[in-house]
């Protein structure tokens, strides 16, 4: 039971935060110049660094620490934080002087993998639940496909920030929602679940399930009952 909670929970959790941060980082640009303005040349690639470490929500760094502390392991949680703040310190030590807030980022990126992996680890051993893999990594390429239509649609396109920034928003969207179901990131029990789910949000619901159903019917045609 613990193990499918897990699993549903990462995957779910993955659905939503993968799709939307390759979004940014694709977009990065005409996101920061929409808002910005042109004047913070340096920020589209802060933005897309950055966000790169919720990529690590496939494979469970939003779901492991709360799983871990719900079963009153908050010492094996510490130590994590500690193996974290080791793997950081020499890096920070070494890039930051030298790449300054690039060097910043990717220490926080890199030292994301070892606290990862033992937690993942702790709870496969301790716990008998581990992460569908499967799922994570079809997620993952559901979203790359996204992003690389999007890159290559919106380098084409001259126009202002703002309507590059709608159009690759558009394409990306109506990309994702196509790969998902082709490449088996999502299946009619997920969408039942998330449908169930949306119920508890009112009237936004109904806004939230016009994509839901729409994946429906892709996911009737491209998989098997």
């Amino acid at each position: 039971m613990l193990g499918n909670v897990f699993q549903f929970s990462v995957k779910y959790a993955a659905l939503l935060v993968v799709p939307a941060t390759t979004l940014i980082i694709v977009l990065s640009q005409p996101a920061v110049f929409t808002l910005f303005g042109e004047k913070y040349a340096d920020a589209p690639l802060y933005l897309s660094l950055y966000a790169m470490i919720y990529l690590f929500s496939a494979f469970g760094s939003l779901s492991v620490g709360a799983l871990i502390n719900s079963q009153g392991q908050t010492k094996v949680n510490l130590k994590i934080t500690l193996a974290t703040l080791a793997t950081a310190l020499p890096l920070s030590i070494i890039l930051i002087p030298t790449y300054g807030i690039t060097g910043l980022i990717i220490t926080t990126l890199v030292s994301r993998f070892p606290s990862t992996i033992i937690s993942l680890w702790w709870i496969k051993r301790h716990l008998a639940a581990k992460i569908d893999l499967s799922s994570s990594t079809r997620i993952l390429l559901a979203s790359t496909l996204a992003a690389t239509i999007t890159y290559i649609a919106t380098s084409q396109l001259s126009q202002s920030s703002w309507i590059v920034l709608i159009t690759g928003t558009l394409i990306f969207l109506a990309t994702y929602t196509v790969a998902a179901p082709l490449t088996g990131a999502i299946n009619k029990t997920d969408i039942q679940n998330l449908q169930e789910t949306l119920e508890g949000f009112g009237p936004l619901s109904y806004i939230l399930k016009i994509p839901l159903n729409l994946i429906e019917k892709i996911t009737t045609i491209f998989q098997k009952p």
